[in-house]
C-alpha cells in the first residue's frame, strides 16, 4: 500500500471487523484512523478507535479529542498496533452499509502531526 493518498490522517466512522470474522463488516460503526490506504485496488488500513480509558495512552495509542476534530462525540483513543484492512465500499463505511458515502469526522489536527508520528514509530519497533 500507498500512503500517499489524502484519505491518510482522516477520521472517519467504519463498520469494523472482528477478529473472528475477517472479511465480514463488524457489529459496531465505530471511529477509525486511516493509516495507509491503497485507492487502485480499493483497500484502506485503519486503526481501531475507543473511547474507553483515554485519560492513558500506552505504546502506540494516541487520544484525539473531541474538539480537535469536530465530528468526534467523545474523546477518542486509536490504538495503531491494532489495524484492519478493509475495503472501499458501502458495507464497511456507510452507517446504513448500502447508500455509500464516507462518515468523514475530520483529520489528524496538525498540532498532534508530530506525536502520530511518534506513535506510528512505537508500533513499527514493536514488531
Amino acid at each position: 500500500m500507498t500512503n500517499s493518498s489524502p484519505l491518510v490522517g482522516a477520521v472517519l466512522f467504519a463498520w469494523l471487523p472482528d477478529d473472528q470474522r475477517p472479511g465480514v463488516p463488524g457489529a459496531k460503526f465505530r471511529p477509525v484512523l486511516i493509516v495507509d490506504a491503497d485507492v487502485a485496488n480499493k483497500r484502506l488500513v485503519v486503526a481501531y478507535g475507543t473511547s474507553q480509558r483515554t485519560d492513558r495512552c500506552n505504546r502506540g495509542e494516541i487520544v484525539f479529542r473531541k474538539e480537535d476534530v469536530p465530528g468526534l462525540a467523545k474523546d477518542t483513543k486509536f490504538c495503531l498496533w491494532k489495524t484492519k484492512v478493509i475495503p472501499i465500499s458501502p458495507e464497511y463505511l456507510s452507517r446504513d452499509q448500502s447508500s455509500g458515502g464516507l462518515a468523514v469526522l475530520g483529520r489528524v489536527p496538525a498540532k498532534l502531526s508530530s506525536v502520530l508520528l511518534a506513535r506510528l514509530q512505537e508500533v513499527a519497533n514493536i514488531n
